[in-house]
């Protein structure tokens, strides 16, 4: 049977994360389209597939270590070729379309030999392919990236990078869209310019979904779709600051690929959300000009209705760099130490209403009362707790208590129905005939 697949290649930072954990948060909604995500890529991001191409195996370096699920690089990509393999092998006959998204196909598959390798490998199964890219400006990919250098652990100050598109390959758009144009053929290729004013309502996601002909319910309200953001400057040089410690108490251990590191990373992304640093105007201005050849080549070839590949207007970029002092990054440190004492006291409460629905199964009452308590401890307005505190007492017959939680899951949610019919229960009301309190 053909199946048409939507090939989504990247590039990195122009929305890539928030279109794979929509998407793979979606799967039913997407099955019902006749829409297939694979799983075996990857839950989210498909990096297995392109690592699995790569003929360089100096270019697996730069592939998340949390990939190979603690096995070997080669052990895991011969797994994942023969999971995948079996997966494309037994996709069920309403699947008519699928979807591949992985950033690091555009990364890394750099050379001709490789690109032509996945698509050989892609038409065992579909019919026809399509190729999605994205591509951003280049100071602004650059500037984007700075975050994301960090969070992996790398530790230099901000700033664009020295040379052109033969040392930048990842930034050569030309030679990019022409290395896959050749393998898949110029009328596969869908090139988008990743600029609020080019995409589909101002978002990539919408945009993506609109070239896969995909609807999907509640986007609007779909968290999945604000993915890994930028941080602010001082909270990209606490970052800095504070890898500078790891890296000194870490000696050989692998510290950029630690818990601890990942928590605060993840820690001062929640923090401190917001616009990072940025070059200046004449920086920009200077870096874009050795893209100036290769971004005509691609505007000429694949965009030949733009005046420019990119808008060429640098004024929302500052004159010179503003001052950071010290006083910005002890505000940001102490902002990611209350996110995070905050933060901490909300898993403690989740993780003690986890343990209480697993002891209310049991039919096991005093730990149900403990860990409720426990929730409450650690989080009082968790509205969940105190529905379940108020139904517990009212079972028990302990009606002060249960008025009490009653009373503060209304004042965390005045017009929560539960809540209204819980107080009356605790007051002494009966409810009506036949009605029973539900557990949350």
């Amino acid at each position: 049977m053909t199946r048409q697949l939507i090939l989504h290649i990247g590039l990195s930072k122009t929305g890539s994360s928030s279109i794979q954990r929509v998407l793979a948060g979606q799967r039913d909604a997407l099955a019902a389209q006749g829409v297939f995500y694979p799983r075996t890529p990857g839950w989210e991001n498909h990096q297995l597939l392109p690592a699995s191409i790569v003929s360089d195996p100096n270019a697996l370096c730069d592939v998340h270590p949390g990939t190979w699920e603690g096995m070997k690089p080669e052990a895991r990509l011969a797994l994942f070729r023969e999971q995948f393999a079996n997966e494309m092998n037994n996709l069920t006959a309403d699947i008519t379309r699928c979807v591949i998204s992985a950033e690091q196909c555009g990364a890394l598959l750099n050379v001709d030999a490789d690109v032509v390798r996945l698509h050989d490998l892609l038409r065992r199964w579909f019919d026809p392919i399509r190729v999605v890219v994205y591509l951003r400006r280049q100071d602004k990919h650059a500037a984007s990236a700075y975050t994301q250098n960090l969070r992996v652990g790398s530790l230099a100050p901000p700033a664009l990078p020295a040379g052109g598109p033969e040392k930048l390959i990842q930034y050569d758009y030309g030679g990019l869209l022409d290395r896959w144009a050749r393998a898949f053929g110029d009328a596969a290729m869908v090139t988008r310019i990743f600029e609020r004013a080019d995409l589909t309502g101002g978002d990539a996601v919408r945009d993506f979904l609109n070239i896969a002909g995909i609807s999907l319910p509640a986007l609007d309200d779909n968290p999945d779709r604000l993915a890994n953001p930028s941080i602010t400057r001082a909270g990209q040089e606490l970052l800095r600051r504070v890898g500078r410690i790891y890296e000194a108490q870490g000696g050989d251990r692998p510290w950029r690929d630690s818990p601890a590191w990942r928590r605060f990373t993840a820690c001062v992304t929640e923090a401190m959300p917001g616009s990072g640093w940025t070059p200046t105007r004449a920086e920009a201005t200077a870096f874009m000009a050795r893209f100036a050849a290769t971004n005509e080549h691609a505007r000429a070839r694949f965009f030949p209705d733009r005046p420019t590949l990119f808008p060429e207007n640098y004024s929302d970029l500052p004159e010179s760099q503003p001052e950071l002092s010290g006083d910005d990054v002890t505000a940001a440190a102490l902002a990611g130490l209350m996110h995070e004492v905050t933060a901490g006291a909300k898993r403690q409460a989740e993780a003690a209403m986890a343990q209480f629905r697993l002891h209310r199964r049991l039919g096991e009452k005093g730990p149900v009362r403990s860990n409720l308590i426990r929730a409450v401890r650690f989080d009082p307005d968790l509205l969940a707790a105190r529905l379940s505190l108020a139904e517990f007492f009212i079972e028990e017959g302990d009606l002060r208590q249960a008025r009490e939680h009653a009373e503060a899951a209304l004042r965390i949610a005045p017009n929560n129905p539960k809540a209204a019919r819980l107080d009356r229960m605790a007051r002494g009301e009966r409810p009506g005939a036949g009605a029973k309190a539900q557990v949350a």
